[in-house]
């Protein structure tokens, strides 16, 4: 036999779940599932993607912007949204010199000294304002964003989960015009929350704050709506991809590689919606919850119930924003 695609999965499979234990050790989180991917409300979801035939859009017709504007404009969401809260994230130079140092001092890095190479890290770490993370603007294949975070030198759970989140800064690629901000507002967000280890109880949740943020930089910087209307497609074009996605996987017996994005998707939607439709009073209030978990004063998941939103109502959301603007 010149293929064995059992074996092949096996092995996958567990990759896969290493990976997904080791990322849960890093950043705290406990819980990894849902059971809203097995109710009737997310089959209709599914269902109506399914049905959507609009073909993919990749080119939105945006001027570009600056470099300079598209920092400014972030930095004014993040601001505006995160008022007096600290801002600052631990950051270091993402470069090999520490290595040296450290094995110059300490010998190579290696499983038994891994708890003093994490007090070094940590002693080499400053305080930044998370709105001045360098950014390295790269041009490639396709539109992507990127929070860096230093790397965990170590396969064990026990080591990785002493490990501080330190930001090396952020990586833009192609992004040079409107959407760019709101995808940079996407990345400081991320920023801003991982560095709380295990303030977000459930991987699945990891990506809402940053999603509802980028629906929230697209409505505010835009009186018009357009680009409002464009990261709406562009988000529901991914989550159609991801959820196509999940499900083939799942049919090939693999560990589904999206679900957080489909999860985290469900609640941005219906937190973006509160947003939107409160008043200005409410907004406040609205930030004023979401800041104490970006202050690392509370789970997300309790921000979530205080501000009763659902994975159940963000996707009745999602089902008409796709007969809205996917047409």
């Amino acid at each position: 036999m010149f293929f064995d695609n059992e074996q092949w999965l096996i092995e996958q499979n567990e990759n896969d779940k290493k990976k997904l234990e080791n990322t849960m050790a890093l950043y705290g989180y406990t819980e990894s599932e849902t059971d809203f991917f097995d109710s009737k409300a997310y089959e209709k979801l599914v269902i109506e993607f399914i049905k959507n035939k609009l073909q993919y859009i990749s080119n939105f017709s945006l001027a570009p912007r600056t470099i300079r504007t598209i920092r400014t404009a972030a930095n004014k969401i993040i601001i505006d949204q995160t008022g007096s809260i600290d801002r600052k994230v631990l950051y270091l130079e993402n470069d090999s010199r520490l290595i040296y140092d450290f094995t110059a001092k300490h010998g190579e890095l290696n499983q038994n000294n891994q708890e003093e190479f994490i007090k070094y890290i940590t002693s080499k770490a400053r305080k930044r304002e998370v709105t001045n993370l360098p950014i390295s603007w790269i041009t490639n294949s396709q539109r992507n964003g990127f929070s860096r975070i230093y790397e965990v030198y170590s396969y064990e759970i026990d080591d990785i989960s002493q490990y501080p989140i330190i930001s090396t800064g952020i990586s833009m690629i192609n992004q040079n015009d409107d959407f760019g901000t709101t995808v940079l507002v996407h990345e400081m967000a991320h920023a801003l929350v991982d560095r709380n280890k295990g303030i977000i109880r459930n991987i699945l949740h990891d990506e809402v704050i940053s999603i509802y943020l980028e629906l929230v930089a697209a409505y505010e910087l835009d009186p018009s709506g357009q680009l409002l209307e464009i990261e709406i497609i562009n988000r529901l074009q991914n989550l159609k991809n991801n959820i196509i996605t999940t499900e083939q996987q799942k049919y090939n017996g693999e560990i589904p590689s999206s679900d957080n994005y489909i999860d985290s998707c469900l609640y941005a939607f219906n937190l973006f919606e509160i947003y939107r439709k409160s008043s200005s009073k409410a907004r406040k209030s609205v930030r004023n919850e979401i800041n104490k978990t970006l202050s690392g004063n509370r789970l997300l998941e309790e921000t979530l119930e205080k501000l009763n939103v659902t994975e159940e109502e963000g996707s009745k959301i999602i089902r008409k924003q796709i007969k809205k603007v996917l047409k």
